[in-house]
């Protein structure tokens, strides 16, 4: 019978040896591996006319038909429309960001235009304020929703002046 030795070579370097023999180093020191993650819902598509709408408040509003604290033009519906939503996602919130009005920031926001003492509300049908940071949550119902919303010319002081209405509300989506 013929015995069989094996030679063993290692290859390294002297940090490496050193390394192997510093303390806190033993091969048996256990390791922590931490594995996270998050699943979200998935979106749904914004239907082509919501994509960047337009409200028209009217080219032709009157001056003197604002000029008493609390007047205000007919409301103007509008509606952000979601469709081709996965059934795995069942709400969506629409959260409203734009430079509030100073008199009244929960549902309005300042106009940018050349009229004075006029700012633009906006509220869900419902009446649900929709200033800046607002939100307004719905439920999905056939993979689609439309959030239906309205908007007007709003004098808080009274005593609006002729000229352009104009502000800009950014609308973010999220989906639960």
């Amino acid at each position: 019978m013929m015995k069989v030795t094996r030679l063993l070579t290692v290859k390294g370097t002297m940090a490496g040896i050193l390394l192997g023999m510093m303390p806190g180093a033993n091969a048996a020191d256990p390791v922590s591996i931490s594995v996270t993650g998050n699943i979200v819902a998935s979106p749904c598509e914004i239907k082509s006319d919501s994509t960047n709408i337009v409200v028209d408040l009217g080219q032709s509003i009157q001056a003197s038909a604002l000029q008493k604290a609390g007047n205000a033009t007919q409301w103007v519906p509008f509606d952000v429309n979601l469709i081709n939503c996965p059934a795995t996602t069942s709400n969506a919130t629409i959260i409203f960001q734009g430079i509030p009005d100073s008199s009244n920031p929960v549902d309005m926001y300042a106009s940018s235009g050349t009229a004075l003492n006029v700012a633009v509300q906006m509220q869900g049908m419902g009446g649900q304020s929709l200033g800046n940071g607002r939100s307004l949550t719905g439920a999905f119902a056939s993979n689609a929703y439309s959030f239906h919303l309205r908007a007007r010319a709003y004098t808080n002081t009274g005593y609006a002046t002729p000229g352009t209405i104009r502000t800009v509300v950014t609308a973010a989506i999220t989906y639960q």
